[in-house]
């Protein structure tokens, strides 16, 4: 009989442990790795010395060392293999000039590096996809034969003004369409779109590739082997609902999540994320949730310096304090880290609303919408309301509630728009509404978490209390 397969040491490491040693691979001190996790330096040094005894190693340079053999071995890469793959097949170029075929080409390398940088999705190799073996054959062949579930496809063709990219990504598995889009460039400010344009067509993509990949699994709470990735996408999709149960059971499915995978970033970015939800829509002591919301950040910048997710949930957290006019200089970070991200647009134009900047304001919250058309209604009713715009708010507010009907917030929102539309009837429904659905909503918590002195938090509170 022969014998099970020998585990390496580092698998049988506790969670804490694993991360320590991660975090020591990266080259940080025990100061550092104690600034990261929230604990001090010697509860640490005790953690790298337990580590070191338990792997036979003497220091820690071997220690890091065998982290990242491990990190790199067959079995870890097959984990991260084994979720379904895209292939960006070569964008066919429609004509005969050259400057399209050049164009054709480099827009499919940078859509392929797009996905790999944004996906949890293996991609494909270029070198595989663009093979002559596949040129004119069915897509669902050249899917089967790629091994990839998601195939990205499209055409370059001359325009009058410039070119036109016609991109579409069908999902194999249920012989569906899954994006179809058309973007027009002008020759002369190609090169400077080129990015952004392939940038926001994957961040337009990713939403969908995820829920596909997801609608199949089983249920999280029931499922313990579900890898750290599904885990958090779960805990995501829960979020989605607005509701403080879901809220609930997604903080808990993301510390399984982390528990199972300490550097997951996306992890973190969502306990931050439901951090947030909690404290605005008043789910609980916004004391701990306001911790949790601040740790997350500190844990995206430590995991993904580079990256934009940290800088946002900076802002969010400095939104929670009343310091708006702070949050701005993190949220444009974000930005500039990532163009396409959109409710990072949204967020920093209700900050330049709440220090007076006015039209700029309006300039990021188009940005917005046109990154993630139809998904910001409850960040366009905040803006409406900020500028006192009552009756573009409340209809906004009502686009929210329709899509997600126990959104508290929207729903404060809406009262507080009818109130001061002079519409006392249906402010007092929304407030009967929002009580009932959560008596836990008081407007003195509001003002005093997001800042009583922000003339717009005070506005809005003292609608509540005069519906009350």
């Amino acid at each position: 009989m022969p014998s099970p397969p020998t585990r390496d040491p580092i698998e049988t490491l506790s969670a804490r442990r694993l991360e320590v040693l991660g975090l020591l691979a990266k080259g940080l001190t025990n100061a550092e790795i104690g600034h990261v996790l929230g604990v001090a330096p010697g509860t640490v040094r005790i953690h790298v010395s337990a580590v070191l005894a338990h792997l036979q190693l003497t220091n820690r340079v071997e220690a890091a060392a065998a982290y990242v053999a491990f990190e790199s071995g067959p079995r870890r890469i097959t984990q991260r293999l084994e979720r379904p793959a895209i292939a960006v097949l070569p964008l066919r170029s429609q004509g005969d000039d050259p400057r399209t075929q050049s164009l054709a080409a480099a827009l499919t390398e940078d859509l392929a590096s797009s996905f790999a940088r944004w996906c949890w999705f293996p991609v494909i190799s270029t070198l595989a996809s663009a093979h002559p073996m596949w040129e004119g054959r069915p897509l669902a062949e050249v899917a089967e034969g790629l091994g990839a579930r998601f195939v990205v496809s499209g055409t370059v063709r001359m325009t009058p003004g410039g070119v036109r990219l016609s991109l579409r990504v069908d999902d194999h598995q249920v012989r569906e369409h899954v994006f179809v889009e058309q973007r027009d460039a002008a020759w002369s400010s190609l090169l400077e779109e080129t990015d952004e344009l392939c940038r926001s067509m994957v961040a337009a993509t990713y939403p969908s590739l995820i829920q596909r990949a997801l609608a199949t699994a089983a249920d999280a709470s029931l499922s313990p082997d579900l890898p750290a990735w599904e885990l958090a996408h779960y805990a995501m999709r829960l979020r989605a609902r607005r509701e403080r149960s879901a809220n609930d059971e997604a903080t808990v499915v993301l510390e399984r999540a982390i528990a199972r995978e300490p550097a997951l970033v996306l992890a973190h970015y969502a306990t931050g994320l439901l951090a947030y939800d909690a404290i605005l829509n008043q789910w609980g002591d916004p004391s701990p949730a306001t911790a949790r919301l601040e740790r997350a950040a500190k844990r995206c910048h430590e995991l993904a310096a580079g990256c934009a997710e940290g800088h946002f949930l900076e802002g969010r957290y400095l939104q929670t304090t009343g310091e708006w006019g702070a949050a701005i200089e993190p949220l444009r970070s974000a930005i500039v880290r990532n163009p396409s991200y959109a409710v990072a647009h949204a967020t920093l134009a209700q900050s330049l609303q709440a220090t007076g900047a006015a039209e700029e304001s309006l300039m990021c919250m188009g940005h917005a919408m046109r990154l993630g058309p139809g998904a910001f209604h409850a960040g366009m009713a905040t803006l409406h309301f900020m500028q006192g715009h009552y009756a573009d708010a409340y209809a906004a507010a009502l686009d929210a509630l329709r899509r997600t009907p126990r959104y508290a917030f929207a729903r404060a929102l809406a009262a507080a728009s009818a109130w001061h539309l002079g519409d006392l009837t249906h402010g007092r429904a929304q407030l009967v509404e929002l009580r009932r659905a959560h008596p836990e909503f008081r407007s003195e918590s509001f003002a005093l978490t997001f800042g009583a002195q922000v003339e717009p938090v005070e506005r809005l509170s003292r609608a509540l209390d005069a519906l009350a």
